[in-house]
């Protein structure tokens, strides 16, 4: 995954248990947005789920929002909020990998499809 961001779905995928992608994601160390980190720790179920999550996203290298992802986004949802239904969050991970020339790892490509000149991998099941 190399110059790859990965979506919150694939890290979620990795604590339920999804094995392979665990050890992709091990070995080719994707990128994360702010947003999937926020997104990680908002959904755990507890402080100990949110110990669990930051000891495994601390290996990775987290691209906080600047201007230039903030310009961005706007962009994103002013294109795509009303055609398309784009999403902040979405819109917000999306810019990340534009400004940073990142592909987006995803299992939900429906969400990101439409957005012109980002690259998009889904993972094997």
């Amino acid at each position: 995954m190399a110059g790859t961001l990965a979506d919150t779905n694939v890290f979620i995928a990795v604590f339920k248990g999804h094995r392979r992608l665990g050890e992709r994601i091990k070995v080719d160390r994707p990128a994360l947005s702010t947003i999937v980190y926020l997104e990680l720790i908002q959904g755990s179920k507890n402080k100990t789920e949110v110990r669990k999550i930051e000891k495994l996203l601390r290996f990775f290298k987290v691209i906080h929002f600047d201007e230039a992802i903030g310009l961005r986004a706007i962009d994103l949802i002013r294109k795509y909020s009303k055609s398309n239904g784009l999403l902040l969050a979405d819109a917000i991970i999306a810019a990340t990998c534009l400004e940073n020339e990142l592909r987006l790892v995803t299992f939900n490509a429906k969400d990101f499809h439409f957005i012109q000149g980002l690259a998009i991998d889904v993972p094997k099941p």
